[in-house]
């Protein structure tokens, strides 16, 4: 259950570091508790996709997504009106992936460095 430690501690930690303080939160727990790659690789990602879209809806929302549609027009999105939310998506999937790399990272250098 890699999911909710990293949620949890990014949520606290996100509120005073910066946004790559993920990848060391992803990094130390997957190396703690995963039990192989892919739960660890699911394990990061999940849980910061879902905070970083809880986030950025949190902050988006209520001031009606006008950053969000302006940053959808300059990624060259089209005109909907749900731009914003493919704008949110996005910003949850870079997190989500780095979240991810990050934690498979941790298991193999506990699988190099700790014979089982």
């Amino acid at each position: 259950m890699l999911v909710l430690p990293i949620f949890l501690l990014a949520l606290i930690l996100q509120l005073f570091l910066p946004w790559w303080i993920i990848g060391l939160i992803a990094f130390a727990i997957a190396a703690w508790q995963s039990r192989n790659g892919a739960h660890a690789f699911k394990g990061g990602f999940v849980a910061i996709f879902l905070l970083w879209l809880m986030m950025s809806c949190w902050k988006s929302l209520p001031n009606e997504n006008i950053l969000a549609n302006r940053v959808g027009q300059m990624l060259m999105l089209p005109d909907w009106p749900i731009t914003w939310l493919l704008v949110l998506l996005i910003t949850a999937l870079i997190g989500g992936l780095a979240a991810g790399f990050a934690a498979l990272s941790g298991f193999y250098v506990r699988k190099a460095f700790i014979k089982s």
